[in-house]
């Protein structure tokens, strides 16, 4: 029998970086500029890709702010964890383009500290990051 090694944990917001933070910026607002300029003003494509840049704006700001904060306070932690799951979210629809990170997606818990919470909580590990 081959020897089996245990999954890799999912990351948790206090896994990810200021640097996941502007990829995952970039990443998005290079979509939205991919469709703001095949389409004329007038068409409802593009007015939702120009939504999708102000929530963009919006939402670059506050995650911006949270992962720049240099503190580990109990509050910056839950800020970190809901500020990049709002931005995760707008990426949802490109989670399977070829140039779409792995570390991009939105992830359950704040910090390592969340996840044994769970664990011990539910009795369950949270599920490993898929492959």
């Amino acid at each position: 029998m081959p020897p089996t090694t245990a999954p890799a944990p999912r990351l948790t917001a206090a896994d990810l970086t200021h640097a996941d933070v502007e990829a995952l910026i970039a990443f998005i607002d290079s979509k939205v500029n991919g469709v703001l300029s095949e389409y004329r003003t007038e068409t409802d494509a593009w007015k939702a890709a120009m939504g999708l840049r102000i929530a963009l704006n919006g939402r670059a700001k506050q995650v911006r702010e949270a992962y720049g904060r240099v503190d580990q306070a109990p509050e910056t932690v839950q800020a970190r964890f809901r500020q990049w799951n709002r931005l995760a979210m707008l990426a949802l629809g490109w989670e399977k383009d070829a140039d779409y990170d792995a570390r991009w997606k939105i992830v359950a818990h704040p910090d390592a500290e969340g996840a044994a919470v769970f664990a011990a909580l539910t009795g369950r590990r949270h599920p490993a990051a898929p492959a």
